[in-house]
């Protein structure tokens, strides 16, 4: 199902205050909720072509586009899941395909299609699964390699009134650029791809809540693509080509 996605660049300065601002409407998610910090992180490698396709094709400002990543979530345990995505964005609304697969099973998977390596097997419901057979498809036809890795802490939230609204903080932004999917729990050689900043993204299926304008208005600010793929490519290329310099 499909919804709609706003982004905003939010200063550090103000995410406690925007906090209190929210948490009148909102309450943590039940990921979110029982973490002592009250944040989770998130872990992507994105994938893309030779050619970088996804990440110039967002540059230059396709309506439609897709992104391929693999996403996991805090720190890698004997059983670790994660999941295979393809994200799908039309202008404002964005839509997922999402296949869960263990990790240690990742690069096997997308080397040999091996659908018996998918949890839950089932040669005729995974055949039939538009998810998978999209994901190997676009995997096949552009060439798809890992390219960076992203890595960020999320305090998450949810709408009190049952909405579907669903409100995130993404903060401490970082990255590094990979070739291998074993590096998605790596957190070593990561550098910031946004400094003094967060990322607010607001998701929901019809409308904004009545209560957000007013409560982001004092904040003066404007939404944005913000997107952490183009940050993390251009910020590990900026680190590298200073290194480089230095």
């Amino acid at each position: 199902m499909s919804r709609f996605e706003y982004k905003y660049y939010i200063p550090n300065i103000y995410l406690d205050d925007l906090r209190r601002s929210f948490l009148p409407y909102l309450k943590y998610d039940v990921y979110t909720a029982h973490k002592e910090r009250k944040e989770y992180t998130v872990r992507s490698i994105y994938m893309d072509s030779p050619g970088m396709l996804t990440y110039f094709q967002k540059l230059d400002g396709h309506k439609e586009r897709l992104k391929f990543r693999i996403r996991g979530y805090n720190q890698e345990l004997e059983n670790s899941v994660v999941f295979m995505e393809i994200k799908r964005k039309n202008v404002d609304q964005v839509s997922k395909d999402r296949i869960k697969i263990h990790f240690r099973d990742v690069e096997n998977f997308l080397s040999t299609n091996d659908y018996s390596l998918l949890p839950n097997y089932s040669s005729r419901v995974l055949h039939e699964s538009s998810g998978v057979r999209s994901f190997l498809y676009y995997l096949n036809l552009h060439q798809l390699k890992p390219t960076v890795l992203i890595t960020y802490d999320r305090e998450a939230f949810e709408s009190i009134f049952g909405s579907g609204v669903r409100i995130t903080f993404d903060k401490n932004i970082r990255s590094k650029p990979t070739k291998k999917y074993s590096d998605l729990f790596t957190d070593k050689d990561l550098v910031p791809s946004l400094k003094e900043y967060f990322v607010l993204e607001i998701k929901f299926h019809k409308s904004v809540p009545n209560w957000l304008p007013g409560a982001m208005k004092k904040y003066d600010v404007f939404r944005d693509s913000a997107s952490k793929y183009v940050m993390g490519i251009e910020s590990t290329f900026q680190h590298t080509f200073l290194k480089y310099l230095s």
